[in-house]
């Protein structure tokens, strides 16, 4: 209920009372008055008669004399009755008028009940006493009149109350009107509209009240504005690698998508998926920043491939290790020309100096009629047929069969079934105790035949083709459940938004917590911020079915994109993680903590915890404990571990 219902509510009844009460006691007074009105009349006429007829009494036929004054005087008043007795009480006259008023309503009378006093007078015969007097009033004339006192009273009653009713009700209005100025304009600010309130109200609390609303205006507003800059910045950056500044494989899949939905001309040109193939193993022996100068000279050499026909080609890096370039209106020769010299080129760039090609491409023809998932299957049977060739390099059209999926399938399949696979752990630090907080579990993967680890960017692309996400989730979760009966530590398993999209796997992982409940405080499931937009019910109601057993929720990638704020809102996880490429070197990027500032407002805002993540040195861990990040996560403080019970 409103406030201004309230207070005019509240008045309503009070008025209501306070005349009412005035009424009341009005109407009360009245009748009191009207009595002894009443009773002076009838002593009056009691004295006057009596000493009119006293003399009468003991005479001869004084009776009647007597009877005639009593008629005479009765008949020219207004009386119930009027009495004479003698002294034995017998009596000698006797007038009634037991008539009522007409015009007044027997109810009135019955709820007022005037009752005229009775007065009575001694008759004397000399020093001798005679008999006695009595009168009553009549109380239809003061029925009659009290009546119509009472009608004049009400009315005037319910004018004022009226009046003074109609008059609160403006002065609660005015009164009031700041408040409802500052709802509007909290509503406006709600809505992203950040005008001044220039109403001045006439009390000073009020007063300060619309001032700080409109400073929270113009904090919002500037706040929103940043907010909003840096919303766009990274909107921008979203389809761009961060390391190497080409474009990225959320980028690459718009446009193949656009090319292949093209309606305007048919659409003809060759894929060439590029792999580092020994990646891992550079990071391994020459570290981390080695391997990422690798990539960048690579991506370079790419870069300048694309611009000898900048207009129909088009450079895209999918993961760490894959690189594509789309080229259109193109012929097979010209085609083979280039790729050729291109893997001239890369052949030269292996830092290892093993002398092994470390680079392999393959490359596919596409069309508009076929599919995407059909011309990346292409281009990866190709790749893979090009690690046995000597150029580093291999046509699909060239090959007998494609075999990737199949291939895919098996591999797969037999991981699946054999379990191959093993779960390494990173810490999550807590920055005030420098403790863990809980581990995140990571999957390695490994292939029967040679035994060696298969890169997660191979393996979860072809994952996503076969619809084998779920399954290979289900492994993850399965292999953690086995190790965490035996440990006290807590650890995260990250989930797919194809696994939380599918209801086989959340209904198997309820069952699995279920006949493990005891370990549920244990764990930690770890979503994208993307599953909050694109699945946001199903996400919602999942994370907080895992929130009842008992486990904690975790949100990555916070910051990449605003729109999961209301899912956050709702789902209210234990922790949020600060997207990795607002933490890479933010101790020299003052746009970064402002953004990340804000974002960490946000989520003291909803009660959240928050993870910085990849924090890759200490330049990056001091500048995210100046801003009060809780925790962190990275190589700064622990490389993924294999797990140890």
């Amino acid at each position: 209920m409103r406030l201004s219902t309230q207070l005019s509510t509240s008045l309503a009844i009070f008025l209501v009372l306070v005349f009412a009460g005035s009424f009341i006691i009005n109407v009360k007074l009245t009748r009191e008055y009207v009595n002894e009105q009443l009773a002076t009349h009838a002593q009056d006429t009691a004295t006057s008669l009596g000493l009119s007829i006293t003399p009468y009494i003991g005479e001869p036929n004084g009776i009647i004399v007597a009877e005639t004054m009593v008629n005479a005087i009765f008949d020219r008043g207004f009386y119930q009755y009027i009495t004479v007795t003698d002294m034995e009480g017998n009596l000698l006259i006797e007038r009634q008028n037991p008539h009522t008023q007409d015009s007044v309503p027997t109810w009135f009378t019955n709820l007022v009940e005037v009752t005229p006093p009775v007065q009575r007078t001694e008759l004397n015969d000399g020093w001798t006493l005679a008999g006695e007097l009595t009168v009553q009033s009549h109380p239809g004339l003061a029925n009659e009149t009290l009546y119509e006192s009472v009608k004049q009273s009400a009315f005037m009653f319910f004018a004022a109350f009226v009046v003074a009713y109609i008059a609160l009700l403006f002065i609660i209005t005015t009164i009031t009107k700041p408040l409802r100025i500052v709802v509007h304009k909290i509503n406006d600010i709600q809505n992203q509209k950040f005008s001044q309130i220039n109403y001045k109200p006439f009390t000073q609390e009020l007063t300060f009240i619309t001032q700080a609303v409109n400073k929270l205006s113009s904090s919002v507003e500037g706040m929103f504005k940043e907010l909003t800059q840096k919303a766009e910045h990274f909107k921008a950056q979203a389809y761009e690698d961060s390391l190497t500044g080409v474009q990225n494989r959320g980028a690459f899949t718009r446009h193949m998508n656009a090319l292949l939905s093209s309606t305007a001309h048919s659409i003809e040109g060759y894929l060439v998926i590029v792999r580092l193939a020994h990646l891992n193993a550079i990071n391994t022996s020459l570290g981390a920043q080695e391997g990422d100068s690798y990539v960048t000279s690579i991506a370079n050499i790419l870069k300048q491939f694309t611009h000898e026909s900048a207009e129909t080609t088009h450079l895209f890096r999918l993961s760490g290790a894959d690189f594509a370039l789309v080229t259109e209106a193109v012929s097979k020769r010209e085609c083979a020309d280039r790729i050729g010299r291109l893997s001239e080129t890369l052949a030269l760039s292996n830092p290892l100096k093993d002398g092994n090609r470390s680079v392999w491409m393959g490359v596919t023809r596409f069309s508009d009629e076929q599919s995407f998932s059909e011309i990346m299957e292409n281009a990866d049977s190709a790749l893979m047929a090009a690690t046995k060739q000597a150029s580093g390099w291999q046509f699909a059209s060239e090959l007998s069969h494609i075999h990737s999926n199949t291939a895919w399938r098996e591999r797969l399949n037999i991981i699946l079934e054999q379990q191959n696979a093993d779960i390494l752990i990173q810490p999550i630090m807590s920055s005030e105790t420098n403790t863990p907080s809980y581990f995140e579990a990571f999957a390695r993967f490994k292939d029967k035949e040679s035994g060696s680890i298969i890169p997660m960017s191979q393996l979860i692309p072809a994952s996503e083709r076969l619809n084998l996400i779920p399954e290979v989730d289900k492994l993850v979760v399965t292999l953690v459940l086995r190790k965490l009966s035996q440990t006290k530590c807590d650890v995260a398993i990250n989930i797919a938004n194809a696994s939380l999209a599918s209801a086989d796997f959340r209904s198997w992982l309820v069952s699995q917590l279920n006949q493990n409940i005891a370990l549920c405080t244990k764990l930690v499931f770890e979503f994208e911020d993307a599953a909050l937009i694109h699945y946001k019910d199903d996400a919602i109601s999942f994370c907080k079915t895992l929130m009842e057993l008992g486990c904690r929720v975790t949100i990555e990638h916070f910051g990449e994109n605003l729109a999961s704020l209301a899912g956050l809102r709702a789902l209210q996880p234990h922790f949020v993680k600060i997207s990795g490429k607002l933490t890479k070197d933010i101790q020299s990027d003052k746009d970064n903590q402002l953004f990340v500032s804000s974002l960490l407002s946000i989520a003291r805002g909803l009660g959240i915890n928050v993870i910085a993540e990849l924090v890759e040195n200490e330049e990056e861990s001091v500048a995210l404990t100046q801003l009060d990040v809780a925790y962190q996560q990275g190589f700064y403080f622990a490389k993924p571990t294999l797990w140890q019970h």
